[in-house]
């Protein structure tokens, strides 16, 4: 007597596709975490690009599994001594006092910091650029000199005195340093020292 083979199992229920709506609201959620330090760039274009590549809700899920609604991880490290962000939009601020670190970062956005008139601590002050196709400019007073540690993918950081400096005594004025460190990723900083600011004191602390 003859049996009939035994059925074939039946195929798994196939996932969900991946709404566009889904993939943004997380790409949003990794860009504020970025934006606040909670991530850093590379965990960040890691995570994005496998947002555009997820194909289920689950493999979604897995990018922000650390992240909270405002894209805080359960843990991390104190933040520096001020942050300035922005992501998808614009800001303007005039500093009236710079922290020996100051972090400026922006994802998709444009950054513009008067430093002008700003107090400075004798000695180095660190300003760490991180941008994401987005813009920075910043401002500084004549007596400031600049350190470039900033690397550039696809982008660019450029620094000049506005007018340049007419004499070697002009230059020597330089009584504090702002060292500039972190990367831009297909963005542009640009720093401009004022040689044309009204009253050019030394704005230090003691």
């Amino acid at each position: 007597m003859m049996t009939d083979p035994p059925a074939d199992p039946p195929a798994p229920p196939m996932a969900p596709p991946v709404s566009p709506a889904a993939r943004e609201r997380v790409i949003a959620l990794l860009t504020e975490g970025y934006a606040q330090d909670h991530l850093t760039l590379d965990e960040f274009e890691r995570r994005a690009a496998a947002a555009y590549a997820a194909r289920t809700p689950a493999d979604l899920a897995t990018l922000t599994a650390d992240l909270g609604d405002g894209g805080v991880p359960g843990a991390r490290a104190s933040l520096p001594a001020m942050n300035v962000g922005v992501v998808l939009g614009s800001i303007v601020r005039d500093m009236h006092a710079v922290p020996r670190v100051l972090d400026v970062r922006t994802v998709l956005g444009n950054v513009e910091l008067d430093l002008t008139h700003a107090t400075f601590a004798p000695g180095v002050t660190e300003i760490a650029l991180h941008a994401f196709m987005g813009n920075i400019e910043i401002q500084l007073p004549p007596h400031v000199g600049v350190e470039d540690h900033v690397s550039a993918v696809l982008g660019s950081f450029e620094y000049r005195r506005h007018p340049r400096a007419a004499s070697w005594t002009e230059s020597s004025r330089v009584s504090c340093v702002v060292r500039f460190t972190g990367r831009v990723t297909m963005s542009s900083a640009e720093v401009v020292i004022r040689k044309d600011v009204h009253g050019d004191e030394h704005h230090l602390e003691g």
